[in-house]
Order: C-alpha cells, then structure tokens, then sequence
C-alpha cells in the first residue's frame, strides 16, 4: 500500500512571502517556519485530498509545466518527511 500524506488544514496557516523563502505561522503548534522551495508550493498543490508522493509531483510537473524526472517522486517524498517533522503534513493511511 502506498502511503499518503495530508497537508495540515489552510485555516491553520498563515503564508507570507519573504523574498526567496516563505514564512508559515502554524497556528496550532504557534510555530513559524522558514520554507525554501520546493516546500511551499508542494504544501499548496496537496489543497485537502491525502496523496502518494507520486500524485503530489505530478501536480508539481503540471503546474510548473515541467516533465517529471525519474527522481522527482524521491525529492517530493524526502520533502514530506521534512514537513512531517515539522508538523504541516501527517501521514495517513489509505
């Protein structure tokens, strides 16, 4: 079974934009993050739907036409590991 991660809710984010990083207030742990891409917009093509590693780097290919590079799903999911630790995405089952 593959798994699959769930973005944490957009009504428990605050985005701002800082230059080439990305500032994310996660209101239920009141932590500020510091984000570099890929992260934010990887956060951002998720929207509420739980999803493989692979579905999330095709959204990122089809959003910054881009062709998927056969280490692309490894990237995507290295990244969710990252904002797992962090809290801002849970792994769930199914």
């Amino acid at each position: 079974m593959t798994q699959k991660y769930r973005a944490a809710s957009q009504d428990d984010l605050i985005w701002h934009a800082l230059d080439s990083m990305t500032l994310l207030f996660h209101r239920p742990s009141g932590i500020t993050h510091m984000l570099a891409e890929p992260a934010p917009d990887l956060l951002q093509v998720m929207g509420d739907a739980p999803l493989a590693a692979s579905e999330i780097a095709s959204r990122l290919s089809a959003l910054f036409d881009i062709e998927t590079e056969g280490d692309a799903e490894d990237i995507v999911l290295a990244r969710l590991e990252e904002l797992s630790l962090l809290g801002l995405v849970s792994k769930v089952s199914g």
